[in-house]
This record gives C-alpha cells, structure tokens and sequence, in this order.
C-alpha cells in the first residue's frame, strides 16, 4: 500500500473519533447504546459513522460510486450491529457498563478494535479501487 491507504487510514480513524467522542454522539444515541433500547438510535449514530466514512473516503481518494457506496454500507451495517452486541452485553452484564470496573475497559477496547478492524477493511477496499 502507499501513502494514499496511510491517508485514508488517518482520515476514517479521525471520522470514528468524531462520531464516537464528539457532539456527534447526542445524549439520545449514547443512552442508547447504553441501553440497548431504541434501536433506531442507534441506528442513527451507525448512520452518522456512515456519512464520516463516505465524506473520508471521498476526500482521500474519490472513488468509483459502487465502492463508495459498498464502504459506507459496510460502515453502516457493521457499526449498527457492534453496538447493539455491545449494548445488549452491557443490559446482561451490567458490570460491563461501570467504568470501575476492569471489565469495562476490556468491553470498550473490544468494540473499538472491532471497528478499527472495520475500517482497516474498508480502507484496503478503497485503496485497492
């Protein structure tokens, strides 16, 4: 890979950060998650992940409208569906949702890294054309 994958790497990291630890994520999306109810908030945070990643994707590299489209699907879906997981893991084990707990901790660093994953995905399609 070149610098192009480098770039769009930082950018789609930079996207996750605003959407996850920003503004971005209203007080509803987060109790949400939280939750595990009102899935359609969480459908909505998963939808503001999308965008980011269409908008990184189309700074970086602007590619051909299906692998535009099929990146900020796959962001769309996969983002939906790791934090509903995370949420229904945090309504069984409500331990998981104290930030006292260790377990916490072990939680949110497995759901970054399942979006990382996923973005490290999308961004090898991307550069890949």
């Amino acid at each position: 890979m070149d610098g192009t994958y480098t770039a769009l790497m930082a950018a789609l990291l930079f996207g996750h950060f605003l959407g996850d630890f920003s503004p971005l994520l209203t007080s509803r999306m987060l109790a949400a998650k939280e939750s595990g109810a009102a899935p359609g908030w969480i459908l909505g945070h998963a939808g503001v992940h999308a965008v980011l990643v269409g908008m990184a994707v189309m700074l970086v590299v602007a590619p051909p409208v299906l692998v535009l489209g099929l990146a900020v699907l796959i962001e769309l879906s996969t983002h939906f569906v790791i934090d509903v997981l995370r949420a229904r893991v945090g309504v069984v084990r409500p331990e998981m949702q104290d930030p006292a707990n260790r377990r916490f901790w072990f939680i949110l660093g497995l759901d970054q890294l399942a979006h990382g994953l996923v973005l490290v995905g999308i961004a090898w399609m991307v550069a890949r054309g």
